[in-house]
């Protein structure tokens, strides 16, 4: 694309080098530059958006897309002359939403060629978007995945890792082109609520939108439960009326996303359970999923809803799952429709979703199988209070032994919530490990101080730093009849210590500790 093109009718002035230039890139990360980009010198935390720029050049940038400062500070960088230079008008902003404006227009509007479902809340968005995308799949669509553990554009390479829930809107308009490209005509993306707020997903266009829940998380961020809610609301406040919104109505917040939406309402419940008796009050579809069997391999439920009525196997284990395979399925059938036979078979044979919940055995990564010495072992991605009271709530119930949870806290996040997480992992199990989780920057034993704040003498607790010899600690206590829960880092292979990733896995350490659990 020619850089006219890609500026044009936006608030932006050329005020050096040729407006012709061919554009082979576009990008704001310096790193990702390659000769022929057009490198968006976006600011940072710090405000600066200007130290970056000689690496660009360095690197290939043939054109330079600058916030709105005075000539006298471009010429200080002493540009080539051949460098086309492009500034902000000075009531515009070199944001995430300009970078989506300029994305969507280089990659040809990908998103209005995909339908593109957005899952957001708490907790549950990775299960959720893995069965949507499984669900469109089994009706014999190719849809694309955008989330925490990976990113799926139908390349015939297969997934590849991801590193942010949601990328930054340069890198999703890249990646829904490169699906668009491969030739899926859907695709299922987690939405976070610090993409949201920063306007990395404004210029996509959702054909459904689904809330899951609300609890205290990212407060370091947001500062409230209210604009932590706030920020959530706007993928619903961005939804058309030819749009669906699907919300929890368990939970309280659904009234807020519900508040300023123009799209068509669809209601999910888990049945029975509370509703905010003003969403009932709304004009929406309804949904419910109610539990006829709890069991540790899976729960058999009724499904009901506007696709009719059915009994199936849930294969994933716990309450809280019900929740999400209901949301999948309704936004799922919201862009996709799919008969209620076809549906049935589908959730019957969902895979486990990496970390959530997952089985672990001494044969890791290969599937757990029942051993006469050996405890269940499940790793989970439980990191917040909510999420470790659904989980514990879920195994305390299967388990016909001890619950043994061990648990830690991020660092360089919400010191609020750490107390509040011992008090929900010691809630429903017998015997507690707290260790380390992320410390990043701050002091490990800080953070366990901060969270064993949470905890009382009613049940045993054991403060473990080394999160491998908290995990062989844990299983090295267990019985048959126990389970060992691990939560925090689920499908995560690293442990970040100061500001450096070490590979480190809970599966992997857990495999381990089960294998010396046999021979020794």
């Amino acid at each position: 694309m020619q850089l006219s093109e890609l500026i044009d009718n936006l608030a932006l002035n050329l005020i050096a080098g040729r407006s012709d230039v061919d554009l082979q890139s576009l990008t704001d990360d310096s790193r990702r530059v390659e000769p022929g980009s057009m490198f968006i010198a976006r600011p940072g935390t710090d405000g600066d958006a200007l130290k970056f720029v000689p690496s660009a050049i360095k690197a290939g940038a043939v054109a330079l897309l600058l916030p709105h400062i005075d000539k006298s500070v471009i010429d200080e960088l002493n540009l080539p002359k051949q460098i086309a230079v492009v500034i902000a008008q000075p009531d515009a902003a070199v944001d995430q939403r300009l970078c989506g404006k300029l994305a969507e227009r280089f990659f040809g509007e990908p998103s209005k060629e995909l339908k593109l479902i957005g899952v957001t809340g708490t907790n549950g968005k990775t299960t959720t978007v893995t069965i949507i995308k499984h669900l469109i799949e089994s009706a014999d669509h190719k849809c694309g995945l955008i989330g925490t553990v990976e990113l799926d554009t139908g390349s015939p390479d297969g997934p590849r890792p991801a590193t942010l829930t949601t990328p930054g809107a340069i890198e999703l308009s890249q990646l829904l082109a490169e699906m668009v490209t491969n030739g899926c005509g859907y695709c299922v993306m987690e939405v976070s609520s610090h993409a949201l707020h920063q306007g990395r997903a404004d210029h996509l266009k959702f054909a459904a939108a689904g809330f899951t829940n609300l609890t205290q998380d990212h407060l370091d961020y947001h500062g409230t439960m209210e604009a932590y809610a706030d920020a959530k609301a706007i993928l619903f406040e961005s939804l058309n009326k030819d749009t669906t919104a699907v919300l929890n109505a368990n939970d309280a917040y659904a009234t807020r996303m519900a508040r300023d939406c123009r799209a068509s309402l669809l209601m999910t419940a888990v049945l029975p359970g509370d509703c905010d008796p003003a969403l009932l009050q709304l004009p929406a579809d309804r949904c419910g999923v109610e539990a006829v069997e709890l069991k540790a391999s899976g729960s058999r439920v009724i499904m009901d809803g506007p696709w009719g009525s059915f009994e199936a196997l849930l294969p994933m284990p716990g309450a809280h799952n019900l929740s999400n395979t209901l949301q999948a399925i309704a936004l799922a059938q919201a862009v996709c429709p799919i008969d209620a036979a076809q549906l049935k078979e589908a959730i019957e044979h969902c895979k486990p979703v990496p970390g959530r919940l997952e089985p672990v055995g001494p044969d890791w990564p290969e599937p757990a199988a029942i051993h006469p010495k050996l405890p269940t072992v499940l790793v989970d991605y439980a990191h917040t209070p909510d999420a470790l009271i659904n989980v514990g709530s879920a195994m305390r119930g299967l388990t016909a032994g001890k619950l043994i949870t061990v648990f830690g806290c991020g660092g360089d996040r919400d010191r609020a919530k750490r107390p509040l997480m011992a008090q929900a992992a010691q809630q429903y199990a017998d015997i507690v490990v707290l260790t380390s989780d992320n410390p990043r920057t701050e002091d490990p034993q800080q953070i366990l101080d901060d969270a064993a704040a949470g905890l009382d003498d009613s049940k045993p607790t054991h403060t473990i730093m080394d999160r491998a010899e908290a995990i062989r600690f844990a299983i090295n206590l267990a019985s048959e009849t126990d389970t060992v829960l691990i939560a925090g880092k689920g499908h995560e292979d690293y442990q970040i210590i100061g500001t450096t990733k070490h590979h480190f896995d809970d599966r992997e350490q857990a495999a381990i500790a089960l294998r010396e659990k046999i021979s020794g």
